[in-house]
């Protein structure tokens, strides 16, 4: 019998159908498997953290999308204007319609 912390999963890693009955211990950590797939030595299909739980993200793709998304087109500095705003807001504002009516 293992022991799960309140932040492990409770399904199989390799398999994610059974409930989590074994744990193997590998350099990276720990593998949360059910008792088929720890006996065929079965990998573990996604790895949960790190990067960011993503099937398939891999170190290299995370630096990749850091440079890209640092070139200054992406979010660097404060919050910029559209090249067109459109037409100021009205001052002072419209009253309101009174309850009940539709807004003219």
């Amino acid at each position: 019998m293992i022991t799960l912390s309140a932040t492990d999963v409770r399904t199989c890693e390799a398999c994610w159908n059974t409930p989590v009955t074994a744990a193997r211990h590998t350099p990276a950590g720990r593998d949360l498997l059910c008792e088929v797939c720890a006996t065929a030595d079965y990998p573990r299909r996604v790895d949960l953290f790190p990067p960011f739980g993503i099937y398939g993200l891999t170190t290299r793709k995370v630096l990749n999308a850091r440079k890209i998304l640092n070139d200054g087109k992406h979010g660097s500095g404060p919050p910029k204007l559209p090249p067109d705003p459109g037409p100021a807001l009205p001052y002072p504002r419209p009253t309101p319609s009174p309850p009940g009516t539709p807004p003219v």
